[in-house]
């Protein structure tokens, strides 16, 4: 009989460094907004049921993902990721027997170490299952406190003494808890921190004290954990999504003749011996047949474009284009939206 696996997604921050009205987990990377990303990703792991919490300007937050198959817990005020988790479980009439926890502004997170993670829960059955990272220069991460190798602790760096903040390993903030021993134990947290907040890294020491394991799952990749916290940060996983999307699509037949000077989103489909010339910006949802040229300088946003076409300075959008059609250099072709 297998076991019934959810998310919860922590959503509800403003994100002040990024000086903007918005939501930090809706700002757009490559057209889509960040904690969609992350949404896709507990899904390609199976799980069956997620969950975001939500605070500032929930109401926009739903508005930006429009998934039918997406649950909302509303955290009005924010007292920490421990909270965030609280007003969840206060809510919760469907218990799963795993929950995965992880951060709506990790649009990177590895989907194969996230597979990794709920492989070693089932098989080793902790309390807690996290995942950490080895990092030269930690910063202010949360250490990863051990004993005799084994996890025993996370100290957020603002807590750490002298000597813990020389510990390498971090905590990466994503969780997968065994159900039944978070919810006895979520709401014995409290706000003894500098913070005043409620962290849900306590429960660490909480299972360790209780004799119950806590494994660690060490992600290899730096750059997958990237979390969004500024203007910077978000142009940096910008960047690093759209060289995974130009080189699969380039992997899989098509030609682009200049990688750096070409924009492609996340769902854009392009057939083998296709060729895309500079200046192009492709977005929405796109599908561009085989044998096509497409450029310098198109601007094609929700189309289908079919087979054998030439298409230059073009602007086309909310239609579709037959095979081997002629079109006018210029032209600008919309349909309704």
């Amino acid at each position: 009989m297998s076991q019934k696996l959810h998310a919860l997604i922590l959503a509800a921050g403003k994100g002040t460094r990024m000086k903007s009205e918005l939501p930090k987990v809706v700002h757009p990377i490559l057209g889509r907004p960040m904690v969609a990303y992350v949404i896709d990703a507990v899904k390609a792991v199976g799980c069956e049921k997620t969950i975001l919490v939500t605070g500032y300007k929930s109401d926009l937050v739903r508005q930006s993902l429009r998934a039918d198959d997406l649950n909302f817990v509303e955290q009005t005020e924010q007292l920490g990721t421990g909270h965030a988790v609280q007003c969840y479980a206060k809510v919760c009439s469907d218990r799963p027997d795993n929950l995965l926890v992880v951060c709506g502004d990790t649009p990177l997170i590895s989907v194969e170490t996230l597979q990794k993670m709920v492989e070693i829960h089932r098989h080793q059955k902790p309390a807690i299952t996290m995942m950490t990272l080895m990092m030269s220069e930690p910063g202010n991460y949360g250490r990863v406190l051990r004993q005799n190798n084994m996890v025993t602790a996370i100290r957020e760096a603002k807590d750490c003494s002298p000597e813990e903040l020389k510990v390498k390993e971090v905590n990466l903030a994503v969780y997968l808890f065994d159900s039944a021993f978070l919810f006895d134990n979520i709401f014995s947290l409290t706000p003894n921190n500098r913070q005043k907040e409620y962290y849900l890294t306590d429960l660490v020491e909480t299972a360790v004290k209780k004799g119950l394991p806590v494994v660690a799952c060490i992600e290899k990749d730096e750059s997958s954990t990237l979390g969004i916290n500024s203007r910077q940060h978000l142009a940096e996983v910008s960047t690093i999504l759209q060289k995974q999307i130009l080189t699969r699509l380039m992997e899989s037949g098509v030609t682009i003749t200049s990688p750096e000077n070409t924009f492609i989103g996340p769902e854009v489909e392009i057939e083998p011996d296709t060729t895309i010339h500079p200046g192009c910006m492709l977005s929405g949802k796109c599908r561009i047949g085989r044998d096509s040229i497409i450029g310098p300088a198109c601007r094609i946003t929700d189309a289908v474009i079919g087979k054998n076409n030439k298409i230059e300075h073009c602007v086309i959008s909310n239609t579709t284009v037959a095979d081997g059609t002629k079109i006018t250099p210029f032209s600008v072709i919309e349909g309704d939206s």
